[in-house]
């Protein structure tokens, strides 16, 4: 009898340490994985950082009040609305076009020098995306069991905690835990590598996240808003000591805003260039009109050529063409220049291909000149010209003779 309550005793003791270690096993996976320890084939985060826990927010924008208005008008860029400087004393904008492949769309942007050319600020947009369901990229979530508790919160909801959301990692109930892993998880997806600080700003309609940046002058932010599952993105690019790029920032957080890339605002865009004076249509500001009326169909080459003949008849305008021949040179081997005395910098490929592409406009200008020009007069022999002189004698007798007849 002895051994027997010995052994239900041992039994019992063992079942409640099986039972203890059942009950604490997901706890403990939970607080192991929050730490960045004994990922498994269940659930593993690439390039953890505690960062990842807990959002640091970001450097708040105030709002910003322009005091010259008439100087800027709003341009769109892709689907970007961006204010842009229209003869402005202190910023000269410059045209940025970044192509990856001939066969892609460009991605572009736009970059604001001061006087001096010193690059003051910079909106460079990104590709829009589809705010994707990443929630199949554990083997956790692919069990029932969890997926379930996530499909809980909307879309909404988890892109706002996304940025918003602390991570204590405690003693919690199973669908607390099961969330913290999926925001856990979803920021090492998003979120870039070099992130270093990240939050929600205008009342959580923007998302900021701050990027670590070589030129420790600068500040880079990607901007991202999520609407109905896709997410519009740009980067924003400042300079910190600067008073003049610090306004710019805050100008640009309260105003640049997103909608639907449109053809029919790139013809209303034409018409308008086409009803400033010369003046205007040759500066920057006849630039903005065509640069942004070209962002809405980048295919429509006539609109980059008719950007290239309009600034090389311009003052000043070498910056904005050297970014217009580089991208039609990679995306068509032509920089569809009409001027021999727009100097382009040191980049020799740029060089030869524009003095080729001179010889070439000139010889064929000298070609239809000539065309136009009559036959040259055939240099006759001296018994060739005896015999049209006597030719042209015989005929004015017969001709006299007529005349003095009478009928």
């Amino acid at each position: 009898m002895r051994w027997l309550i010995l052994f239900l005793g041992g039994l019992g003791i063992g079942l409640g340490l099986i039972y203890s270690y059942v009950i604490n096993y997901p706890e403990k996976k939970y607080l192991q994985w929050m730490s960045g320890q004994n990922f498994d084939r269940y659930y593993q985060i690439e390039g953890y950082r505690s960062l990842l826990l807990s959002p640091p927010g970001v450097e708040a924008a105030p709002n910003f009040q322009e005091d010259y208005v008439q100087l800027w008008k709003e341009f769109s860029l892709e689907n970007t609305l961006i204010p842009m400087p229209t003869r402005h004393p202190l910023f000269q904008p410059v045209p940025i076009i970044d192509l990856y492949s001939k066969a892609s769309a460009p991605n572009l942007g736009m970059s604001f020098l001061d006087p001096k050319g010193r690059e003051v600020s910079r909106v460079h947009n990104l590709p829009k995306s589809i705010y994707a369901d990443h929630s199949m990229g554990q083997e956790l979530f692919k069990l029932p069991y969890f997926r379930n508790r996530i499909r809980k919160k909307t879309r909404d909801e988890i892109w706002k905690d996304l940025f918003e959301f602390q991570i204590k990692p405690a003693k919690k109930s199973h669908d607390e835990m099961i969330y913290d892993l999926y925001l856990l998880h979803l920021r090492s997806k998003l979120l870039p590598k070099d992130t270093i600080r990240y939050g929600l700003f205008k009342d959580g309609k923007l998302a900021l996240i701050e990027l670590s940046s070589p030129d420790k002058d600068y500040i880079v932010e990607v901007v991202t808003q999520q609407v109905n599952g896709t997410l519009y993105s740009y980067i924003l690019k400042t300079e910190k000591r600067n008073s003049e790029s610090m306004k710019l920032r805050d100008k640009f957080l309260h105003s640049i805003h997103f909608g639907a890339k449109d053809e029919s605002l790139s013809r209303i865009l034409y018409t308008e260039f086409k009803q400033l004076n010369y003046a205007r249509q040759v500066d920057q500001e006849g630039m903005l009109y065509l640069f942004s009326a070209w962002s809405q169909n980048t295919d429509n080459i006539d609109l980059l050529k008719e950007m290239i003949y309009y600034l090389e008849r311009g003052p000043n305008a070498k910056k904005q063409l050297r970014a217009l021949y580089r991208y039609a040179y990679k995306k068509y081997g032509k920089t569809y220049t009409t001027r021999k005395d727009i100097a382009e910098g040191d980049d020799p490929d740029l060089v030869l291909q524009r003095n080729i592409e001179i010889e070439q406009r000139e010889a064929l200008i000298k070609a239809q000149e000539e065309a136009k020009l009559p036959p040259p007069v055939k240099e006759l022999s001296p018994d060739e010209k005896m015999e049209m002189y006597l030719k042209k004698a015989k005929e004015n007798k017969v001709k006299q003779k007529e005349e003095m007849t009478v009928h």
